[in-house]
């Protein structure tokens, strides 16, 4: 009987052990898609997390809606920012100091000295394309501010009310062709149900949507970078320091619904304007590649030009490409090779200089990606669906032997109970 109880203490602790084992790695568990290709997880306790980023100390800044923490190079967390009035969008860490964006403010946290200060205010923050992003270019900091509507005109939306319905602001003095939409007669640039008239002006916004805004950070003076860009959905600079950007088309929806449309990669120019609201792609919105029931009329009359920019690669579809990191030195994949979140495919994959195609990694259906970003020749995912950062990586196969996890788990498990039985039969054996 004694023999039994022991042999069932033993079998119940391997069971236990092997299933808190596969438990814990298949929590984390994606499929590799790309030769060459593999992941680890960098650091974890990331669940809901929003935004992250990296200092030159390999310290981790991990922001939540309303609190900031650092995971630091030893494996300690401390909590630097904790508000509950806070919205917390995105985040980028320069000079010492985090900058972050909260419902209409641009904020800046000296980790130094602990002091936290608005230093912009009034940013748009209504809107279903509203993305906005941070990113510090020649010493400084760019802002974009996505699209508080489709394409130009404010349309119903059950999240509002009919007199809160979020309306563009213009960052250009332009000039409107009088063209309004939907049974309330609604114009461009203009709160739901105002109607435009044929040669209205709408003056320019020092802080408006569908622009890039850049900010001197030795003084907070604000100008425009470039502007007429529907959303920025992701950013990164290339080995030459150009700026790429993944531009949302628009779609087929609302009060001046668009046909055809696209999500584009964009070089992304100081001074230029991209045409948005009447140019998508590098294509004008009367291009019978955007007709619907009829052509598309274009909404202003004076156009700052009329070629705009077409973009370094259209994708096949639209609303579903996001956050971007370039490997800037070809450590992971070939130099310049953008690293994207396909939302469609709920993949991570990649585009080359070249314009070609890989998937690389399947995430699980728990996942949510708030973040792709290149530091040092490494490309970190953060995934605050699973609550991780996953760290993307070259694997040499003729350097190194690599089991897959169940296998590696089976033979944990094996070794186990073969301890067990060898300290048994040692047992036994003193007893004798």
């Amino acid at each position: 009987m004694k023999r039994f109880l022991k042999f069932l203490i033993i079998s119940v602790v391997i069971v236990v052990g092997a299933f808190g084992v596969f438990k814990f790695s298949n929590q984390y568990r994606m499929n590799i898609l790309k030769n060459n290709i593999s992941w680890s997880v960098a650091y974890r306790n990331c669940k809901d997390s929003v935004a992250f980023d990296e200092d030159e100390n390999k310290n981790f800044y991990i922001a939540y809606e309303n609190y900031i923490k650092v995971i630091k190079e030893d494996g300690r967390e401390e909590n630097l920012i904790q508000d509950k009035s806070l919205k917390i969008e995105n985040m980028i860490f320069y000079n010492n100091k985090l900058y972050f964006i909260s419902k209409s403010n641009l904020y800046e946290y000296d980790l130094e000295s602990k002091n936290l200060k608005s230093i912009l205010k009034d940013i748009p923050c209504e809107g279903k394309y509203l993305d906005r992003n941070l990113i510090v270019k020649d010493s400084k900091l760019l802002l974009s501010i996505g699209s508080a509507t489709n394409s130009g005109i404010a349309s119903p939306d059950n999240n509002y009310p009919l007199d809160k319905i979020p309306y563009d602001k213009s960052s250009i003095d332009v000039t409107l062709n009088g063209y309004n939409y939907g049974e309330k007669k609604t114009g461009a640039f203009m709160a739901y149900g105002n109607s435009s008239e044929d040669g209205q002006k709408i003056k320019a916004q020092e802080i408006a949507n569908s622009c890039v805004l850049e900010i001197n950070l030795d003084n907070n003076k604000v100008s425009l970078y470039a502007s007429g860009i529907r959303n920025i959905k992701g950013w990164d600079l290339d080995s030459e320091g150009t700026l790429v950007g993944i531009v949302g088309g628009m779609e087929n929806i609302g009060e001046r619904p668009i046909n055809r449309d696209f999500d584009y990669l964009y070089k992304i120019d100081k001074g230029k304007w991209y045409g948005w609201p009447d140019f998508s792609g590098g294509d004008p919105i009367s291009s019978p590649r955007f007709k619907g029931e009829k052509t598309v009329p274009p909404l202003i009359s004076n156009p700052p030009n009329k070629i705009v920019a077409a973009p370094m690669y259209q994708y096949s579809d639209v609303g579903i490409i996001r956050y971007l990191a370039i490997d800037k030195e070809g450590k992971i994949l070939d130099k310049d090779t953008k690293v994207y979140f396909d939302s469609k495919e709920n993949n991570v994959s990649s585009i080359s200089k070249e314009n070609v195609v890989s998937n690389l990694l399947s995430l699980r259906t728990e996942s949510k990606i708030n973040g792709i970003k290149y530091f040092e020749g490494d490309i970190y995912i953060l995934d605050s669906g699973i609550g991780c950062i996953y760290k993307l990586q070259t694997s040499n196969s003729s350097l190194v032997f690599s089991l897959p996890k169940p296998v590696l788990i089976f033979i944990f498990v094996l070794l186990f109970v073969l301890l067990c039985l060898w300290i048994a039969r040692i047992n036994k054996n003193i007893n004798k």
